[in-house]
């Protein structure tokens, strides 16, 4: 999966760099064809249309990648993203790397108090 997914990152790349209009998309541009996708995701799941959900994830996928690659002309580092996120995901929902189990009511209440503290860090 992870040679599909730099694979993906440069071709998006490389359409970046070779494509007129995909020199012109700026984050602003390429979030709201993301949201379009998102709403044709929501579509597909509503129909019951597996199919066409896939093709839609895909899309959806391509312009969250052609977000990354604008954000990292703007030095903001996808492989930074990436780590922070994975973090955050440590630091919430520990359980899931011990095997702990718990209700979804302690699941909850776990994320909510992690995220309530992250936010008081913050200010």
């Amino acid at each position: 999966m992870k040679e599909s997914f730099d694979e993906l990152f440069r071709t998006v790349k490389l359409d970046r760099k070779n494509s007129n209009f995909s020199q012109r998309c700026t984050l602003e541009s390429r979030y709201k064809e993301l949201l379009s996708e998102i709403e044709e995701i929501e579509k597909a799941i509503e129909n019951g249309d597996l199919k066409n959900l896939k093709e839609e994830l895909g899309d959806a996928l391509w312009d969250l990648m052609f977000l990354f690659a604008i954000a990292e002309e703007k030095q903001i580092d996808p492989k930074d993203v990436i780590e922070e996120v994975i973090e955050k995901i440590k630091r919430r929902k520990p359980w899931i790397f011990t095997g702990e189990k718990l209700s979804i009511d302690e699941e909850i209440e776990r994320w909510k108090k992690v995220k309530k503290q992250e936010k008081s860090q913050k200010s």
